[in-house]
């Protein structure tokens, strides 16, 4: 898509909003299909002992390298020095509610480390680098989200976190050189590439600050799963595609918000 001058400086003031913005998930999802990949149990931490209340698991915060629906691509590392900072004072909740009575774990480490796109659930060869962190979900915090971690219904998970660097790519070397020397940087890490490049733009973030991590419905970056209890979803072929399956985030938000006016109306 190209973009013109008149969105070039909508997407500037976007910039300069994101650096004083806190950033919380909205609705996108990823549709399950036939073949699947396990996630090795004895890879990852993934523990029940029903009789204490309390279920140990590996959990995906963010993957990097991967275009989400707020156009932001996180990049390798984005995290490293906020964990390394604040460490387990960063708290698990559920749905970003930050309050004390919101939490439903007990976080035991944070981490990056390197994971195969298709153990994340997406039909790609190749690695990227996550955000992983460890957490004791405890019964006497909140019983309900308890139970959906202890069936593994709970397969989506987001970051509330605080932009410290972010930079506008466009793929227009004509009209934009410092963004294009941003985006032809990034371009070629993207698991979703192809999305990138209909859209045009993104914007890369090098660094950000890590506020908490919820288990939710649905995240802005999708590849969040719960790892070592479960199947990961996969396309149903063999062959490589450029994507996984995933739903036009923009079109799923635009019905979602024509479903809501019609139930308010």
């Amino acid at each position: 898509m190209k973009v013109s001058k008149q969105q070039y400086e909508k997407l500037k003031e976007q910039t300069e909003f994101k650096k004083s913005a806190i950033k919380y998930a909205d609705c996108t999802t990823f549709l399950p299909s036939e073949e699947k990949e396990t996630a090795n149990k004895a890879k990852y931490l993934y523990a029940d002992d029903e009789e204490k209340g309390v279920l140990k698991r590996t959990i995906v915060l963010n993957t990097y390298n991967w275009l989400d629906s707020h156009g932001d691509v996180h990049l390798t590392g984005t995290f490293g020095k906020s964990i390394s900072e604040r460490g387990n004072k960063i708290p698990h909740l559920h749905d970003h509610v930050f309050q004390l009575d919101a939490r439903v774990g007990k976080p035991i480490k944070f981490y990056e480390k390197e994971i195969s796109w298709r153990e994340l659930g997406a039909s790609k060869t190749g690695m990227t680098t996550a955000l992983f962190m460890e957490s004791e979900i405890r019964k006497s915090f909140n019983e309900r989200v308890y139970a959906d971690y202890l069936k593994n219904e709970i397969d989506q998970h987001s970051v509330a976190m605080r932009y410290v660097k972010v930079e506008l790519a466009i793929n227009d070397g004509d009209e934009y050189p410092k963004e294009k020397a941003v985006w032809d940087k990034v371009i070629g890490l993207l698991g979703n590439r192809k999305q990138a490049e209909e859209q045009g733009f993104f914007w890369a973030v090098p660094e950000a600050a890590l506020i908490e991590g919820s288990a939710v419905l649905l995240g802005s970056n999708e590849l969040t799963p719960t790892l070592g209890g479960k199947t990961q979803p996969l396309k149903s072929t063999e062959k490589e595609e450029d994507e996984p399956s995933i739903v036009d985030t923009r079109k799923l938000v635009e019905e979602i918000n024509k479903l809501s006016t019609k139930i308010k109306n």
